[in-house]
């Protein structure tokens, strides 16, 4: 299939003007190449996953994380990203990114969360405009209420992660959540937005402390690692390039990455965290 039809195709599913301001996606390397057989998806691209993907022999790498986000005043392999740009194009790899134009996506990450949960995705949590099939986060609710304890140990245990929790809008003894909202990855900034959904509890990452403060007595909030809220995204990429096949007529290959690139490890009892989150890359039988 012709790269450039390619990643067309794959903005017709996810339009650019769906991501958040700023954000670096598209095409950031071609590599000297016109033509891709053999993709491999990724959430972030690593010094292994640049391995992986040459030892598999893809020729285009789609990744969730941009590789290229700040402006590149040099590529020098002694720096990550000057170094894993140059094996990429030494290999002829090609390197497509979609970021928040796939968290916005209306099966995009935070509903894939919701479904890895369990949960009933009701709405978006901020629409994007008038669409209805884009918009950051999701408002869920649960077949059955929980304490927030057994919310964070059920995330806990869905997302294979240590989690932090804080105590919601009513007292411990009469605290039930039956109602959340979800924004895979880094999604502090809308903890007020979950305030005005009236939901009970807010599930994402990369929470400050102040902010448990700050919502003492009025929101519950848990707080999971960034890579286990997206390491559902490759699958759900997959959906969207088998999408693009059906429309196309392509026979791409579509290979998704078995290797964790998540570079952050866990005491006590870390191997049994990364040993799940590889679990959760494995292929389906």
């Amino acid at each position: 299939m012709n790269l450039h039809t390619f990643v067309h195709a794959l903005e017709e599913v996810l339009p650019p003007a769906t991501a958040m301001k700023g954000d670096r996606i598209g095409l950031q390397l071609q590599s000297g190449r016109a033509e891709i057989s053999r993709l491999l998806l990724t959430m972030e691209v690593t010094d292994s996953i640049a391995d992986e993907a040459i030892e598999r022999n893809a020729d285009c790498l789609v990744s969730f994380h941009p590789l290229i986000f700040s402006p590149l005043t040099a590529l020098q392999e002694s720096e990550r990203v000057g170094r894993i740009c140059t094996r990429l194009i030494q290999h002829n790899i090609a390197l497509i990114v979609t970021h928040t134009n796939f968290d916005s996506y209306i099966y995009g990450t935070s509903a894939i969360l919701a479904e890895k949960l369990g949960f009933r995705k009701e709405s978006f949590l901020v629409p994007h405009g008038q669409s209805e099939v884009f918009g950051m986060g999701i408002v869920a609710s649960l077949d059955a209420p929980l304490a927030m304890l057994q919310l964070a140990e059920h995330v806990r245990a869905i997302l294979h992660s240590p989690v932090r929790f804080g105590n919601g809008k009513y007292p411990e003894s009469q605290e039930m959540v039956r109602r959340v909202a979800i924004v895979g990855g880094s999604g502090a900034s809308f903890i007020d937005d979950a305030i005005r959904a009236e939901v009970d509890a807010f599930i994402t990452a990369d929470i400050k402390y102040h902010d448990f403060h700050r919502t003492q007595g009025i929101i519950g909030l848990v707080d999971v690692g960034h890579y286990e809220m997206e390491q559902f995204v490759p699958e759900g990429l997959e959906r969207v390039v088998r999408i693009i096949c059906q429309k196309t007529a392509s026979k791409l290959v579509i290979m998704r990455s078995e290797r964790v690139p998540n570079p952050i490890r866990y005491v006590p009892n870390g191997a049994e965290y990364l040993a799940a989150q590889a679990h959760v890359l494995k292929p389906s039988a």
